[in-house]
């Protein structure tokens, strides 16, 4: 069971490995999400099927952010018990996919 309270050292989210591993996966989510950005750009958005590859990207965006926060979370617990260094690359790319979510809501990608 994941444990929330406030003793970092007991939480699931202490763990290095988890801070880690859910980085990488930030970071893999978002290299293919930069490989989707085709399906909604001018082009893609012409296409029959313009919704279904909105849904996708929007679907694959979400991933990502959600690993990206859970990173940061991560990092930042992991920072309580070894006063390591902020986690600069995972809430940059927490603010991006943010930035992207807007700009793909108000429909920014699209002529």
């Amino acid at each position: 069971m994941i444990d929330f309270s406030d003793n970092p050292k007991n939480s699931f989210f202490a763990k290095p490995i988890v801070a880690t591993t859910l980085g990488l996966l930030a970071a893999i989510s978002f290299y293919v999400l930069c490989m989707l950005f085709p399906l909604i750009g001018p082009a893609g958005s012409k296409m029959a099927h313009a919704q279904k590859n909105k849904m996708v990207f929007l679907l694959v965006l979400l991933l990502t952010l959600l690993f990206a926060l859970g990173a940061v979370y991560s990092k930042l617990t992991v920072r309580k018990t070894t006063k390591g260094k902020l986690p600069y690359g995972t809430i940059g790319l927490s603010i991006l996919c943010l930035f992207i979510l807007g700009i793909l809501l108000m429909g920014g990608f699209t002529i």
